[in-house]
């Protein structure tokens, strides 16, 4: 009895980190896009689906994320020093993009043979998809669009469950040749695509706001990060706690 208490705990405590970073990035995504004034169906369908495929690339794919990761973080950097009065995220986002398809051309195909970049980012992308419907029937049904780590919560514990099953019927084609040839670059670009927005969204809400006290609209995004934490640290660990008690070891479905 102890014994199984004690894997409970683990898995929700490994889960519940994982849950904490989708839980974050889902909670400034979807800010985002209700601030760009995208109908709040289609904003938690997006949300749900981007943010399921960053964190399962990061879930399986680890090496890969963190070579677009550290790629987007160099690129928006650079792009702030070097272009601080030129306000272009189009621009940014390309040279994120094909950077990140230079440093993905460095892993070696052993390494991307074991991990599927592709395959892993593909099923979190499907998982988001297949939850952003029932998410959002969820929220409206119950009103809970104001209450931003409950949604987060829902959403962490639905794409996490989603992507399980997914995973252990994930298409062929994305464990093709093709998709293992293209991988790599492919999910590297989109990492670092993600991390250089993030960038993007912070140094606008700081370095666009004057001196004369307004607020950047951008900062809504910031101020939803703590509470897509603790919806994400919530969801996570309740998603890792139902898998350790119904017996499912997705260690065996990574690869």
């Amino acid at each position: 009895m102890f014994d199984k208490l004690s894997k409970i705990l683990e898995k929700s405590i490994i889960w519940a980190f994982s849950g904490a970073l989708f839980g974050g990035f889902f909670a400034g995504m979807l800010h985002f896009l209700l601030i760009e004034n995208i109908a709040p169906w289609l904003a938690l369908i997006l949300a749900s689906a981007l943010s399921g495929m960053i964190i399962a690339a990061f879930f399986g794919s680890m090496l890969v994320a963190l070579g677009g990761t550290l790629t987007g973080i160099l690129v928006a950097i650079s792009y702030q020093i070097l272009f601080a009065g030129h306000n272009h995220p189009l621009l940014l986002l390309g040279i994120a993009l094909i950077l990140g398809f230079i440093t993905g051309g460095f892993f070696t195909k052993r390494e991307i043979r074991d991990s599927q970049p592709l395959a892993q980012t593909g099923t979190g992308l499907l998982a988001g998809l297949v939850s952003g419907p029932v998410l959002y029937l969820a929220v409206s049904s119950l009103s809970l669009l104001g209450k931003h780590w409950v949604v987060t919560a829902i959403a962490v514990s639905l794409v996490g469950l989603c992507y399980v099953y997914l995973i252990k019927h994930r298409l062929s084609l994305l464990s093709s040749p093709l998709a293992l040839n293209i991988g790599g670059p492919l999910v590297c670009g989109l990492i670092a695509v993600a991390v250089a927005s993030v960038f993007w969204i912070i140094g606008e809400s700081y370095l666009s706001v004057p001196e004369l006290g307004q607020t950047s609209r951008y900062q809504a995004v910031l101020d939803a990060a703590p509470l897509g934490l603790l919806g994400g640290t919530i969801g996570g660990a309740f998603g890792g706690a139902m898998l350790e008690i119904l017996g499912i070891r997705l260690e065996e479905h990574i690869n």
